[in-house]
């Protein structure tokens, strides 16, 4: 019951404004009609086309009001209806063709007008949409937001300079207003026309001296046109209105960095840090330049962690704010420090693998392998295919001298590297290494050809390699080889001369052998235990036995002596 009660309501609603039409046109309606049987049949139909249109039964409607110009075809008000269901029914042809009709007998009515503009825009016709406009507007001049829709038309129809003249048009009846200027200021911008895009905002700031936003758009168009001088006034204004706009005090920092006045630019960028407005992202990625800079000057760096304060108190529990400020403390060597702001963000998001990563950098770079062996187990529960955390968990195993667990952890690394050749060289670097120390001399020389097929002038792989065969005393010819190209590309280094004369001691080439420790000894060698006890040991192979045991002395003061150096200082013979 309620709902019959309710579809009442509606048609009488609806019959209320067709009413109005057919009251409208009262004089054609009785004339147009034989008797009074064939006006009462008229509208039985009408009526019974609204009730069946309010109820969406359209077709019902449509056989009704096809009856009613059957019985009278001269009633504007039956073609509108019949526009208005095609219209729904997204027939817009048969709809364009009824509201034609409708507008052939009341050429002035409003809303007849209206419907047909409307289907013309939505057939994509939007000059002719815009030429029903300019009708209505002259049936009703002071309507505004015909104007805005006769201007919407001619952008549509890409007739930018017709959109213009409408909006100066309507801006001359309503005066200036915000909304029409940013749409005239649009268009000016669309025609690339910036001087009067500028013209436009420089007269609603001058009616509104307190809009931000236009003053914002402004100094844009400013900087566009190479007025910097003009801009930068324009967001003084601006930091004067709003001293907590984030982006206009970002803007100014750079402005005043340009110009070479530093304080200033830093005081607007703590104003812009400190600012709700400034999205958290710009903020780090400026802070994320200024750590970049660490090291410059010391300047530099107290504003790197000035600012980073700044992000810590207004984000606490944001993690990339606490990540960029452990990264800013690394960059300045404060790697304790940053260690514990690193374990601080795993302590809250476990989830993050580059703070796993950065964690045991440090480790590894500190020596702390007991720990890196803890914390790359950890990283592992969450991070079970991650290949550099099998490498650090190899490289602290491997430390401990625990090179069963070393090689394993090296082994399921190369499991999983992707696309990834520093990783890849490094862990078949840790494994060649372990596997020597491990006395399986043709796994780890398998693995440093691996090294060397992926990069042939890794002097560490040359060195090292060289260095074990020459321990070994196999393929010395080789071993000579890759020592040579390896002090070829490094001929500082004095380890890399110390191989090369031991691998030229291995092939009794002793007088050649004491030229490169010497030149070793040169380059920073004479500090060197180890360095030190192979001159020695050259110089008894060449007959100067005091010189050798003055060198095997020197060597053992020194610390880190070989397992032979102590008999060698105390028996004054040649052990190997």
């Amino acid at each position: 019951m309620k709902i019959y009660i309710y579809i009442l309501l509606f048609c009488f609603s609806t019959q209320l404004h067709s009413q109005a039409f057919l009251n409208k046109s009262k004089e054609n309606t009785e004339k147009g009609f034989k008797n009074d049987l064939e006006k009462k049949l008229f509208e039985d139909y009408f009526f019974s086309g609204l009730k069946a249109r309010s109820l969406e039964n359209y077709e019902e409607a449509i056989s009704a009001f096809q009856r009613c110009l059957e019985v009278n075809n001269n009633h504007a008000v039956i073609f509108y209806e019949l526009a208005k269901i095609y219209k729904i029914q997204e027939r817009y042809f048969l709809s364009s063709n009824n509201i034609e009709q409708a507008i052939l007998l009341e050429p002035k009515n409003y809303w007849f007008l209206m419907l047909y503009a409307e289907l013309l825009y939505m057939q994509s016709d939007y000059i002719k949409a815009a030429e029903q406009y300019k009708i209505l507007i002259d049936i009703v001049p002071n309507n505004q937001q015909l104007y805005f829709m006769l201007a919407e038309m001619y952008v549509y129809a890409n007739k930018i300079k017709k959109a213009i003249h409408v909006y100066n048009q309507l801006q001359e009846k309503m005066g200036v207003d915000k909304l029409l200027s940013m749409q005239k200021h649009s268009l000016y911008r669309q025609l690339k026309d910036f001087d009067g895009a500028l013209n436009e905002l420089e007269l609603l700031i001058k009616t509104f001296p307190e809009d931000i936003e236009a003053m914002e758009i402004l100094s844009e168009l400013y900087l566009l046109n190479n007025e910097q001088d003009k801009a930068f006034e324009l967001f003084k204004r601006i930091s004067l209105l709003d001293p907590n706009n984030g982006r206009i005090q970002l803007t100014l920092a750079d402005y005043y960095r340009q110009s070479g006045d530093n304080e200033a630019s830093y005081k607007c960028l703590k104003l812009a840090f400190s600012s709700l407005d400034l999205d958290l992202d710009t903020k780090i990625s400026v802070l994320i330049s200024y750590y970049r800079l660490i090291g410059i000057n010391n300047e530099i760096t107290d504003q790197a962690y000035e600012l980073s304060n700044v992000l810590l108190k207004l984000y606490p529990e944001e993690v990339k704010v606490r990540a960029v400020y452990a990264d800013i403390l690394y960059t300045n060597n404060d790697i304790d420090e940053a260690k514990e702001q690193y374990l601080k963000i795993l302590e809250k998001d476990k989830s993050k693998s580059e703070v796993w990563s950065q964690v045991m950098f440090i480790q590894a770079q500190s020596g702390e392998f007991e720990d890196l062996l803890k914390t790359s187990a950890l990283a592992l529960e969450y991070f079970p295919l991650n290949p550099l955390f099998y490498y650090f968990n190899g490289v602290s195993n491997s430390r401990l001298e625990i090179h069963d667990k070393a090689i394993a952890s090296f082994k399921n690394a190369l499991d999983f590297i992707i696309n990834n050749q520093e990783l890849l060289i490094e862990v078949n670097l840790s494994l060649a290494d372990s596997y020597h120390k491990t006395d399986q001399h043709e796994l780890s020389d398998k693995h440093f050809e691996k090294v060397l097929s992926l990069d042939p002038e890794n002097t560490i792989v040359l060195n090292n390699y060289a260095y074990y065969l020459s321990l070994r005393k196999i393929n010395l010819q080789k071993a000579k080889i890759m020592s040579f190209k390896c002090n070829d590309l490094e001929p500082k280094n004095s380890t890399y001369q110390d191989t090369y004369a031991w691998v030229l001691y291995q092939l009794e080439d002793y007088k050649n052998a004491k030229v490169w420790l010497e030149k070793a000894l040169n380059n920073g060698g004479d500090l060197s235990p180890v360095i030190i006890e192979h001159y020695g040991d050259v110089l008894y192979k060449l007959g100067d036995i005091d010189a050798a045991k003055k060198q095997w002395k020197k060597a053992l003061d020194l610390g880190e002596a070989g397992p032979f150096l102590y008999k060698k200082v105390n028996e004054g013979v040649f052990y190997e």
